[in-house]
């Protein structure tokens, strides 16, 4: 069993080891959207205390997004003299206009000082400072960029040793200072160039940096500089004129749980950049870090949503699979998903092979059909996007590529006597984290929801016949894992039939979430993974014991967001798959907001809970994001069930929490649900908008429970009354045809005699 890391414990264990903490993360720390200092204000702000109360309607502290495109530091994190000297208040970095500090350097980078400042998050975007004076020669003005301090190279062997060549900086530059490759050069700091002759003047980088929370000033030659305000424009999210203004949102009664879903949104806002942003890798040796190309077969005039803020900053279709609905569920970015998704595919190959990311660069073209996974999740981000836009046009400009990218799927599984897709017989192994080419339960799991998906999208299409080929593919499938990958013994899937002894967490996540497993399977599975696969810091890819597996047990963000959905996807009428969901959530994503840099997800951590690819690390990573959808989607309960939000379904999802309220923008206006959970009973409220039908659904916990909707009883505790359409399975009672308009669902408990 994992210890359940709260807020609160988790930041009292960081200070005893050693780690450095947040000092300061508001939730709107930038610029004029700068929080007073006021008692009152501070009391109303979640992120600067632990054991904040959430309050009903009070959404908007927990945003995390500026209220415009220019932010500022928060605090100087640090100032240090080392070789040279350091002359005035460093507070002067933090702007009132009139004062200045002066650094002084003998000429040795080695030596110089240094002074950085925080921006009380991740940020992202082109640093600015305000240069009143220099020396009449002036030495070269760097700032290096850091996600946490961990990682920001100060002392002697950092980082490999970037610490000699860009002190402050982490490690965004491919191969140089990779984890275990020494640092050779300086491919990370930024140089802000100084003409003495038009001082005092603001100094704009030329280059943007994706994701950094500190800013290292630094100096390279002797001589002096004054330095005034430092800045930096939030070029994330560039499109969203406000991008605090969300228009979707989560409020539940843990506070906890409420950062985790703002942090989600944040995080995903902070992947989101112009098309012409990203990296092209990998870099000359001695290049520069940069980010100014354009992503392959974009709109230049539109954003796309890289899969990290600081690196690799290119598009990938596994990351879209999270990014896609975070965005919808929030900033209802549309027009981002629309380019993202098209850039991709766009590159398909003349077999239908779709590859797995933004072909940018000559390094990524070698990876062309590296990556066999990412082909099924082309098709399910493709049917994600039908489903929450409707957008017959988008579905019809594609639908000619998912069609082929579904029969090169097909044409691999067709190889396979026993009827299952492995794709060493093609070369394209790769995984979101490892490389297996067996016919594993993770892959085929994937293929059978994009068959069934397959076959919602033929019939939005007209095609009888092709729907039911699909519908018929998936039941062979399904059928074929089940048969050949369950093992009963131990009542958990296989990693693959060339590696039954292993039991990953993809595998049976996989098989949950998709349908492949049934409840009892799926119980059993999740079971089977809390007992052998969860650490102090949340859920492992693989039970520790494992021997010879393909993957080793590291702390991935993706696989865990398939748990997390899949645990509260089970209905129980106890509710404790769903509860073992929610500590998931809070163990796992509640234990990175209490690191370093806070208010963002990292891309997978060590058993150690540690960044796993140290320096190197995007700390800002939208496939991290899923318990945003999760909070949404199951816990709130609203999601859409046809094509665009025509049909959708509010399906609460409770676990341990006493009310949740929220709303999801969708083509038709915005769907609000709020529900509270109490002693007598449950009471699920909603708006919806015209040309929509819902689904709507209260909990009884198993108990017989009278219904009523809008004051009318709609179920006795045991059969629909007065012809409505209601059922139950024993955990909820179902009211289907839900008209628009403003409805009440209440469940009322029977005493028991």
């Amino acid at each position: 069993m994992p210890i359940h890391v709260r807020r609160s414990r988790a930041a009292a264990a960081a200070v005893a080891a050693g780690t450095v903490m947040l000092g300061l993360l508001p939730g709107s720390a930038f610029g004029a959207d700068a929080p007073t200092t006021t008692a009152a204000a501070k009391a109303n702000d979640p992120w600067t205390q632990d054991g904040y109360t959430p309050r009903p309607g009070d959404w908007r502290p927990y945003v995390l997004a500026p209220a415009g495109h220019t932010v500022t530091p928060v605090r100087v994190l640090s100032a240090t003299a080392r070789g040279g000297a350091i002359q005035g208040d460093p507070k002067a970095v933090l702007g009132d206009g009139r004062r200045t500090v002066r650094l002084v350097s003998n000429g040795d980078r080695t030596q110089s000082p240094l002074l950085a400042v925080d921006f009380g998050k991740d940020v992202g975007g082109r640093i600015s400072v305000k240069v009143a004076g220099a020396s009449k020669t002036p030495p070269r003005l760097h700032v290096c960029f850091s996600e946490s301090v961990q990682y920001a190279a100060t002392a002697p062997g950092d980082n490999n040793g970037e610490a000699a060549q860009a002190p402050g900086c982490d490690t965004a530059n491919i191969w140089n200072g990779y984890p275990g490759q020494p640092y050779t050069y300086d491919a990370d700091s930024h140089t802000l160039t100084l003409d003495t002759a038009k001082l005092p003047a603001t100094l704009t980088d030329t280059q943007l940096r994706g994701g950094f929370r500190y800013a290292t000033v630094f100096l390279d030659g002797p001589g002096w500089v004054d330095l005034g305000a430092v800045s930096a424009t939030f070029d994330a999210a560039p499109r969203q004129k406000s991008p605090a203004a969300y228009q979707g949102w989560f409020l539940s009664s843990d506070d906890e749980l409420n950062k985790i879903w703002y942090a989600g949104a944040y995080t995903v806002q902070l992947d989101t950049w112009m098309s012409d942003t990203a990296k092209s890798w990998p870099y000359a040796t001695g290049e520069g870090d940069h980010a100014d190309s354009q992503v392959p077969n974009a709109d230049p005039a539109k954003e796309v949503i890289f899969d990290g803020a600081k690196r690799d900053r290119i598009v990938w279709q596994g990351d879209l699979a999270v990014q896609v609905p975070v965005t919808y569920l929030s900033t209802n970015d549309t027009d981002a998903v629309d380019n993202s998704l098209s850039s991709l595919a766009a590159q398909q190959l003349p077999d239908g092979y779709m590859p797995g990311e933004s072909l940018v660069g000559p390094h990524n073209q070698d990876e062309i059909r590296t990556y066999g996974e990412y082909v099924t999740w082309f098709v399910y981000n493709q049917y994600q996007h039908w489903l929450y836009t409707g957008d017959r046009a988008y579905l019809d400009r594609w639908w000619p590529a998912l069609t082929k990218a579904t029969a090169w799927l097909e044409s691999v599984r067709a190889q396979d006597p026993q009827g299952l897709i492995a794709f060493g017989a093609v070369n394209s192994c790769g995984h979101y984290g490892y490389s297996d080419c067996g016919h594993e339960t993770y892959v085929n799991a994937l293929y059978v929801r994009d068959l069934q998906e397959m076959a919602e999208l033929a019939t939005a299409q007209h095609d009888k016949a092709a729907s039911g080929v699909y519908a018929n593919r998936a039941t062979v499938v399904k059928k074929a894992v089940n048969d050949q990958l369950w093992d009963p013994a131990v009542g958990a899937y296989r990693l693959s039939r060339e590696i039954p002894g292993a039991y990953p967490q993809d595998a049976n996540a996989a098989a949950a979430l998709t349908g492949v497993a049934d409840q009892r399977r799926a119980s059993s599975a999740m079971d089977y993974l809390r007992r052998t696969s969860w650490g102090p810091y949340g859920a492992l890819t693989m039970a520790p014991s494992t021997p010879n597996a393909s993957i080793g047990p590291v702390y991935e963000p993706l696989p865990s967001g398939f748990e997390a959905s899949a645990r509260l996807g089970l209905a129980d009428a106890s509710g404790a798959q769903q509860t073992g969901g929610l500590d998931l959530i809070r163990t796992f994503w509640g234990y990175q907001l209490s690191q370093d840099p806070g208010g963002t997800f990292w891309e997978k951590a060590n058993l150690a809970g540690q960044p796993a690819l140290s320096q190197f690390t995007s700390l800002a990573h939208g496939w991290a994001s899923g318990p945003t959808v999760s909070l949404t989607n199951q816990v709130l309960g609203i999601r859409p069930t046809g094509a665009g939000f025509a049909s959708y379904a509010v399906v609460p999802t409770p676990g341990d929490l006493t009310w949740a309220q929220g709303k999801v923008p969708t083509p038709h206006g915005a769907i609000a649900a709020s529900w509270r959970a109490n002693g007598s009973g449950f009471t699920l409220a909603t708006d919806a908008p015209r040309g929509t039908t819902g689904r709507l659904a209260v909990p009884t916990g198993g108990a017989k429970a009278r219904v009523t909707l809008d004051g009318r009883t709609v179920w006795d505790g045991t059969r629909a009354v007065g012809g409505a359409r209601v059922s139950s399975d024993g955990v909820n009672v179902y009211v289907a045809a839900v008209g628009a308009g403003h409805h009440t669902l209440v469940s009322h408990k029977t005493r028991q005699r």
